[in-house]
């Protein structure tokens, strides 16, 4: 009896060790890069955006997971509503638009942060670290609140060492999250879009295909530009992964709503969690009466089959929009 008991300990603790594959204790991640090449062709004023942590307390643990894992960012631990103003406001004035973000404050406008956080997990030692990046606040302006949301799935197999998951798992995520948010702030705040020219080089550039071609079809999503929902449509069933869920996506990054249709297919339809998670994320973005009658409708049924690993993800990318 204790043999077997000592037996499956042993398996147990050797599981783990194979799952962990001597995953570290914490990651030193960086600053985003702000946006080359993808100014806001218009003349906006000067805008001060009042970022007020309104995360519920149970919400503010930034990294969380199967593997925990702190983060720090020059040699701190990342301070999340501190690491999204500054590179939000680094974003935003690379695009050209001449914004402060402060921490704190009641003048509008003002980001109301609802959740910031990045859950990862690993199935087993052989299959990828991946990491779901969570973002939502609601803008409130003197017109109102409208809520924004975001969502990025990544994934990477550690060959060597975990050293390998840092860029693609929490460095790409994490500038993307913040790249999307300023672009909805900015469509939102001033009408801001990119140029035709933008869009038609982009297009061309991800026709050309490249390893980070998924990055560009984000970007291609930062333009705000409704010229670049055709293109992106068709993207939507690319068969790279990425390259897939980055255009799925973008089509509510850029307000698609004559894609309901499509993204609701999508969800319905597709064989992989992550694409029926985009979809909904997607969905989530639109903001229209159908939309959000199909989000709600789905938030219901998914509550009531909560519970399993797959429906509780789904749940968390659903309620970054209520």
């Amino acid at each position: 009896m204790h043999v077997h008991h000592f037996a499956r300990m042993a398996a147990c603790v050797a599981a783990l060790a194979l799952l962990a594959g001597c995953a570290p204790k914490s990651y030193s991640v960086r600053h985003p890069a702000p946006s080359e090449q993808l100014v806001f062709g218009i003349s906006a004023p000067a805008t001060t955006l009042a970022l007020v942590d309104a995360r519920p307390g149970a919400g503010r643990a930034f990294s969380s997971g199967i593997l925990p894992a702190a983060l720090t960012v020059d040699g701190a631990p990342l301070d999340a509503a501190g690491y999204l103003a500054s590179n939000l406001q680094a974003e935003l004035v690379a695009r050209g638009l001449p914004t402060q973000v402060d921490l704190g404050g009641t003048a509008l406008p003002t980001l109301e942060l609802t959740a910031f956080r990045m859950q990862n997990h690993r199935a087993n030692g052989f299959s990828p670290f991946v990491t779901l990046t969570f973002l939502s606040g609601d803008l409130v302006t003197p017109e109102g609140k409208q809520r924004l949301g975001v969502f990025v799935k990544r994934g990477k197999v550690p060959v060597w060492s975990f050293d390998e998951v840092v860029e693609p798992t929490f460095n790409q995520p994490l500038s993307l999250a913040i790249k999307e948010l300023a672009a909805k702030i900015a469509a939102r705040l001033h009408g801001a879009r990119s140029s035709d020219a933008d869009v038609d080089r982009l297009v061309k550039k991800i026709a050309t295909r490249g390893d980070d071609s998924y990055l560009d079809v984000y970007a291609l999503g930062f333009t705000n530009n409704p010229t670049a929902i055709g293109p992106m449509a068709v993207l939507a069933r690319d068969p790279d992964e990425y390259v897939r869920l980055a255009a799925i996506s973008s089509l509510g990054t850029l307000g698609a709503v004559d894609q309901l249709e499509l993204l609701t297919s999508i969800y319905r339809d597709g064989t992989l969690w992550q694409d029926r998670a985009m979809a909904l994320k997607a969905i989530g973005d639109l903001d229209s009466p159908a939309a959000d009658a199909f989000l709600a409708a789905e938030h219901a049924a998914l509550e009531a089959r909560a519970g399993d690993k797959e429906v509780d993800w789904t749940l968390q990318v659903v309620r970054l929009y209520r």
